[in-house]
């Protein structure tokens, strides 16, 4: 249960892996700079290896140091009409070996990537000093994004207020969704003169979802804006300027280097999960996250926290 962004006009051909895990040892060498990468063949390639038409446009990054010695990130972005995601791969030292997956080692959290370009800047609930962070895209517009907001505010506060950290980070698909994008800007500006005033307005527009049109939202935000005690003129001047456009421009890009294609998606401790899941499923990744780093405490005391969790600033 998910909001897509659409699916390009292509089909999974196979996984290109590149020297292949078997030789893993052998490809990893000392990185002594980014290799110049023959994009136009690279891209050739993508598109043979993917099934990606001639109606995907591609643009390929210089490759950048990674988290893994040994190996340069690279990330395609990929466009078609208003539909757009990123793809990360993997180059070794001489440009001619991608990785399309993951690369894990076995002393460091299999999320490590993942970790490393993570926001958690958006608004928040819970310990400051939590054991896990779960961050949240979604879009005010969509209903399985309601769906999973009203699993994670009714059960992580009362079950794990000290142990489970929440940030939302925004992501509202443009093509299916009018007013998510608007809303998500409403929300910062209401944030903005109120931390809590965030949740408030977070709270009601999943529960009053279908009562929303384009016009309407204003006046509703208006409305949360005198609920909460804040300066409602200032409020409407922020709303109307887009004045929070910058917040929620961020967030997406930053999902979209994650390479999210749906809302809800969700980072534990950097591990995705996508779509509305059940609490029962939701709490067993979480037990399954406090299970780990308790067994990594006891058997490597010293390197228990070594990755570090990102941790929101806003509350």
């Amino acid at each position: 249960m998910l909001c897509k962004t659409g699916v390009f006009m292509r089909s999974l051909l196979f996984l290109v892996v590149g020297c292949g895990l078997a030789c893993l040892p052998a490809c990893v060498v000392a990185q002594s700079g980014p290799p110049k990468l023959d994009k136009a063949k690279l891209e050739a390639y993508l598109r043979y290896a993917e099934g990606y038409t001639n109606q995907v446009n591609f643009a390929i990054d210089d490759p950048t140091a990674s988290p893994f010695p040994g190996y340069y990130r690279v990330v395609a972005h990929l466009s078609m009409g208003a539909q757009k995601v990123d793809r990360v791969y993997y180059v070794t030292p001489d440009g001619h070996d991608i990785i399309n997956g993951s690369i894990w080692n076995l002393d460091g959290s299999p999320f490590l990537d993942t970790l490393a370009h993570l926001p958690a800047n958006g608004p928040s609930f819970g310990s400051a000093d939590a054991k896990i962070t779960i961050v949240i895209f979604s879009d005010f517009q969509c209903p399985y994004c309601r769906e999973f907001a009203k699993t994670v505010r009714d059960n992580v506060p009362q079950k794990y207020p000290k142990d489970v950290r929440v940030v939302y980070e925004d992501f509202p698909i443009d093509a299916i969704h009018q007013w998510a994008r608007a809303a998500a800007e409403a929300a910062h500006c209401l944030a903005e003169q109120k931390p809590a005033a965030f949740w408030a307005f977070h709270d009601w527009i999943f529960q009053h979802q279908q009562e929303v049109d384009p016009s309407n939202l204003r006046e509703k935000t208006l409305q949360i804006a005198k609920e909460q005690n804040l300066d409602v003129a200032a409020a409407g001047s922020c709303t109307d300027s887009h004045a929070t456009a910058p917040i929620v421009n961020r967030s997406l890009e930053a999902g979209r280097a994650l390479q999210i294609q749906q809302t809800p998606t969700v980072f534990i401790n950097g591990r995705t999960i996508s779509g509305a899941v059940s609490w029962a499923t939701l709490d067993t990744v979480i037990q399954m996250e406090l299970n780990r780093l308790k067994e990594l405490a006891e058997t490597s005391p010293g390197k228990c926290c070594e990755v570090a969790i990102p941790k929101a600033v806003k509350n």
